[in-house]
């Protein structure tokens, strides 16, 4: 089970892209501490809340641009 997964995901590679994407996106949206927190992280102290929200929220805009171009080509 494990190694089909895993062929189908080489194979599918952008819905990965696109689910990361989208939790991205949202988590951006959603201000989720587990995901824009700043402590503990390495280089907390070079961003910001506001600014890892702003990276997740552009990060997740790209990956959902380059699955949805990889799956229309």
């Amino acid at each position: 089970m494990g190694q089909k997964f895993t062929v189908f995901l080489q194979e599918h590679w952008y819905f990965a892209a696109l689910a990361a994407g989208v939790l991205f996106l949202i988590g951006a949206i959603r201000n989720w501490n587990w995901m824009c927190d700043p402590a503990g992280k390495p280089d907390s102290h070079r961003y910001g809340r506001g600014s890892r929200r702003v990276i997740f929220f552009l990060l997740g805009i790209v990956l959902i641009v380059v699955s949805i171009m990889s799956l229309v080509k």
